[in-house]
C-alpha cells in the first residue's frame, strides 16, 4: 500500500542535497531553490509517473520536509508535453521561481 511517507524515499535525496546547497552558501534559500529547479529538469517521465501513485508528501520534516514538499507539489504539475522534453525544458518551473 502506498503511503505518503515514502515520498520522501523517492526526493529525499534531492531534497538533502538541495539543504545542503543552503547550507553551504550560508542558508541562502534561492540557492536551494536553485538545486530543486535543476532536478526538476533531470526528473524522467518514469520518476514522475511513480511518484503519482503515492499521496502527496507529508507535513512536518523542517527545511528538508519543506524542500520535498516542493519538489513533490512541483513534478505532479508537470504537464506531459514538459515531461517529455525533460521535464519544463522551456525554463519555467513550477513552485521554484
Amino acid at each position: 500500500m502506498a503511503k505518503a511517507t515514502q515520498v520522501k524515499h523517492i526526493l529525499g535525496a534531492s531534497a538533502y542535497a538541495a539543504r545542503a546547497a543552503e547550507i553551504a552558501a550560508d542558508d541562502d534559500r534561492s540557492v536551494g531553490a536553485e538545486h530543486l529547479k535543476r532536478m526538476m529538469h533531470r526528473a524522467t517521465p518514469i520518476v514522475v509517473d511513480v511518484l503519482k501513485r503515492f499521496p502527496t508528501a507529508p507535513d512536518g520534516g523542517g527545511r528538508v520536509g519543506e524542500l520535498i514538499r516542493v519538489l513533490d507539489a512541483d513534478l505532479r504539475t508537470l504537464t506531459e508535453s514538459q515531461r517529455s522534453d525533460g521535464a519544463a525544458s522551456q525554463g519555467e518551473v513550477p513552485g521554484t521561481r
